[in-house]
């Protein structure tokens, strides 16, 4: 009996050595499973015997599985977490569910512009991973075989949707059964057709979200909706992505992460990118960027050393290349050695050069509380506007609406507060 007891303790004792190196990681990008198994071959080199475990979730699942499984003591080691300001990383560092990292990491290879994404209440909260350029990307044998070159502005857009219609080509794909494609697409046609200047104006208080302007945003995006592909609500990013690789579609509105999906669709896609043209010629237009999101440690870490070698591992370079290197992301971290993508290199200009210093959508003061513009008037909204629910400025409405029950320079214009 004794050597029986004997046997079972050396099994536990084994078996609990070998979960302890394990690191588990959820995340809501599966494109990035390849990057941990090269991480993990790397640390393996350095001496480190840890074994990665990255499980990926449905994008639109990911935020509420995560914040259910750590309030009940489960869940990763590292999760991936969304910038911030933001409601969802906010109720994780309120719940202290994930634990600040400024005083076990080395953050110097990150501008303050990346940290601010990652900083609340004076702490850094997870390790930035990528910074995302959205816009226009575009077939270029379809525009090359009908003679099509980019447009400087919305006019010139519609006359290429109108040449490509004509043919039979369906001009945009777009992903209407996934409302945050919708808010991500208002937003980057919001800073060029809106311009930095006026969306200055709106978080100031100075306008609101009655305003012409903004309505007229509302209304281009609404009449776009004749060039996109029959049965467009019903359609998601996986469709997209593959009706966007083989041709089926002109143009998509997306961020740069999508490339590496095309390429594995269809290796031989060639894929070209412009910013949203403004309204009017002579306009400049501009590319919306964020910071997609960060590694963070959990507070129900089951194995916080490993995890913590993980993520210094990811405040690095070599990171940073190896990152790059599969996704074609932008790395959030400094010194990395870049893929030699022409698409990347131009994605990256634009991101450097014409990069809007003000949005309303991600990073921005309009997302801090509850309902914020993105999911409780956008996202929604778009849905309801492009299903002929509401009109555009029905969807103005509901934004005035939502923002002036906190927003203070907004409730101040409206005469709410002094």
């Amino acid at each position: 009996m004794k050597q029986l007891v004997f046997v079972v303790l050396c099994f536990a004792l084994f078996f609990s050595l070998v979960s302890a190196k394990t690191v588990e990681i959820w995340s809501w990008r599966t494109q990035d499973a390849e990057v941990w198994q090269v991480v993990q071959k790397n640390l393996r080199a350095k001496g480190e015997d840890i074994t990665i475990d990255f499980r990926a979730f449905i994008p639109t699942e990911y935020d509420a599985k995560l914040f259910l499984a750590l309030q009940g003591g489960t869940g990763p080691d590292i999760a991936y977490i969304r910038r911030l300001p933001g409601g969802r990383t906010q109720a994780l560092v309120e719940g202290k569910l994930i634990k600040p990292l400024d005083q076990a990491i080395d953050f110097s290879n990150f501008s303050e512009s990346v940290q601010k994404n990652v900083t609340m209440d004076a702490r850094l909260w997870g390790v930035p991973f990528a910074v995302q350029v959205c816009g226009i990307f575009y077939n270029e044998d379809i525009f090359k075989e009908n003679k099509l070159s980019e447009p400087r502005t919305w006019d010139e857009m519609l006359e290429i949707c109108k040449v490509l219609k004509a043919k039979g080509i369906d001009p945009f794909f777009c992903t209407a059964k996934e409302d945050w494609t919708l808010t991500m697409q208002h937003a980057m046609c919001g800073v060029s057709i809106l311009g930095p200047a006026w969306i200055k104006r709106l978080t100031e208080g100075k306008v609101d979200f009655l305003d012409q302007d903004w309505i007229y945003l509302q209304t281009l995006l609404n009449d776009l909706k004749v060039y996109y592909q029959d049965g467009y609500m019903g359609n998601d990013t996986n469709d997209m992505n593959a009706a966007f690789a083989f041709g089926q579609a002109a143009m998509v509105f997306y961020g740069a992460w999508g490339y590496q999906t095309w390429k594995e669709l269809n290796p031989d896609i060639n894929v070209g990118y412009f910013m949203v043209p403004p309204d009017w010629e002579g306009d400049n237009a501009y590319a919306y960027i964020y910071m997609d999101g960060a590694f963070s440690l959990t507070s129900i870490a089951k194995n916080p050393t490993d995890a913590m070698k993980v993520l210094k591992y990811t405040a690095t370079h070599e990171f940073g290349t190896i990152f790059t290197g599969i996704t074609a992301n932008i790395p959030a971290v400094n010194g990395a050695i870049m893929p030699d993508i022409t698409l990347l290199k131009e994605v990256m200009d634009a991101g450097a050069n014409w990069a809007s210093p003000y949005v309303y959508w991600v990073d921005s003061p309009f997302v801090v509380q509850q309902p914020s513009l993105y999911d409780g008037v956008l996202s929604p909204g778009m849905q309801a506007m492009y299903m002929g629910q509401i009109t555009p400025t029905e969807l103005a409405q509901r934004a005035q609406d939502a923002l002036s029950q906190w927003y203070k320079p907004l409730m101040r214009k409206l005469g709410k507060i002094k």
